[in-house]
């Protein structure tokens, strides 16, 4: 071997070591990039080196396990997130905030972002809620939206409470606490205005309402303080003589009925017969009973103006306004006779000489039977109850007081006491005391004719009322 050849080899044995030793060195890594797995051969010398063989150049905000500048002696495994550009949304300072992070959780990007999220604070991505602390399985850049928890004050109906809420509207925090809110209720804010700590919200809720009007009820839920504005607000109005119970200026019932009356009132004009008046003047000449017209009567007539009110299609009230006579009426005059005439007639088991003979009811009475409960001795003349005292009605107390009637079955009976019978003026009653009543028993006649024998004073008329 010539001296050449041999500095030839000597030069060459140290690249071929190095490049047997590089052919030796390539090793299989797995790498996982935003949870995308690569299987790898290497032949670099760090984690660095050996992402950069794959076309992957980290960024200082990157994530790499191990780190970048870590041998790759012992590793088998590289796992990487890369940075990706992130959007924040804040619902309560209404900002948004652009962050740079490899962080895989809400909570981690809020940070980033410069936010310390809360317990109770909300996150969403697309609009769904997602956990705080749960890797978010998103590649690419996004935007997330932040609402932070914050405490709604709600006066309801006088009632005050408070409790923390991350809804983004007002109806949707009444929503979750299970505040349930139905049409009528009045709210001091707008059902989808953002909760606001400093703002305290006012809850009335509605009542149940029956309002009847136009011949129908309707049940509503309203808050309105009067009765007036509570018919406002369905759209029933009042007009011209209207009026609404209780009334529009009144508050809420207690019972929850409003009734609502429609008025009208009609003008009407009528005839109208004007009745004439009888005067009776007395005649000694003619016979009691007996009678004579001097004048005959005739009705007058006239013309009413008639206000006539209905409420609710009926008639309530007609008050006459004006009348105007058009003819006058012509009064009767009648004459009728007083004088006294006597009659025979066999009655009472003896004839008896009587002024007038008259139809009535007897019934039959004692101290004690007088169908009031209480015994009463007397007669309203302070005589004694018993048989042969007559009582009659107050209407003819006047003319027959202390005069004598001759009752068939009965005798011959003076008239001093006063009662009444049901249905009708012609009635007596006859008197026993309370052995006698007891032995003969009540006792009642109708159509009975009995005869008054007097005495009458001349002139006394016998047409008994």
């Amino acid at each position: 071997m010539t001296r050449k050849t041999k500095l030839i080899i000597l030069i060459c044995l140290p690249l071929i070591g190095i490049i047997a030793g590089y052919l030796l060195m390539g090793r299989q890594l797995t790498i996982i990039v935003d949870g995308e797995s690569s299987q790898v051969t290497t032949h670099a010398l760090t984690v660095r080196g050996a992402l950069r063989s794959v076309g992957v150049n980290l960024t200082p905000l990157d994530q790499v396990s191990p780190p970048a500048s870590s041998s790759l002696s012992m590793v088998t495994e590289i796992i990487v997130r890369l940075s990706h550009p992130i959007q924040v949304w804040n619902d309560h300072t209404k900002t948004l905030t652009a962050v740079d992070t490899a962080a895989t959780t809400p909570a981690e990007i809020l940070v980033t972002a410069g936010i310390l999220p809360s317990a109770g604070d909300v996150i969403r991505l697309n609009g769904l809620v997602v956990p705080m602390d749960r890797p978010l399985n998103v590649i690419g850049s996004f935007v997330l939206q932040y609402t932070p928890a914050a405490s709604l004050n709600v006066n309801m109906d006088g009632v005050e409470s408070s409790f923390y809420t991350a809804a983004i509207s007002v109806g949707s925090a009444l929503w979750e606490k299970g505040i349930k809110i139905r049409g009528g209720d009045a709210l001091s804010q707008s059902f989808t205005s953002g909760v606001d700590p400093l703002s305290p919200l006012v809850v009335n809720k509605a009542r149940e309402l029956i309002i009847t009007a136009d011949g129908r009820d309707m049940t509503i839920y309203a808050t309105a303080p009067t009765v007036g504005e509570v018919l406002a607000k369905v759209g029933i109005t009042l007009q011209d003589l209207d009026y609404s119970k209780p009334a529009e200026a009144d508050p809420l019932p207690e019972d929850g009925r409003i009734f609502v009356v429609r008025v009208r009132e009609e003008v009407l004009r009528e005839q109208q017969s004007i009745p004439f008046t009888t005067t009776t003047q007395t005649d000694n000449t003619l016979e009691s009973g007996q009678t004579q017209t001097i004048t005959a009567g005739e009705n007058g007539l006239q013309v009413a103006t008639l206000r006539v009110r209905y409420e609710d299609g009926i008639e309530v009230s007609r008050e006459t306004e004006e009348t105007v006579v058009l003819k006058d009426p012509i009064n009767a005059v009648v004459v009728a006779g007083s004088k006294l005439v006597v009659s025979t007639i066999e009655a009472c088991d003896v004839p008896v000489n009587y002024y007038k003979a008259v139809t009535v009811t007897a019934t039959s009475y004692s101290p004690c039977n007088s169908g009031t409960g209480t015994c009463y001795p007397k007669t309203a003349l302070g005589t004694t109850v018993k048989k042969g005292v007559l009582a009659v009605d107050l209407t003819w107390w006047p003319i027959l007081k202390n005069t004598k009637i001759c009752v068939p079955g009965y005798g011959i009976g003076i008239v001093q006491d006063t009662g009444s019978y049901p249905g009708t003026h012609h009635w007596i009653d006859l008197g026993y005391t309370d052995a006698e009543f007891a032995a003969a028993g009540q006792k009642t006649f109708f159509n009975l004719t009995v005869y008054l024998l007097g005495p009458f004073a001349e002139g006394t008329n016998l047409e008994l009322p």
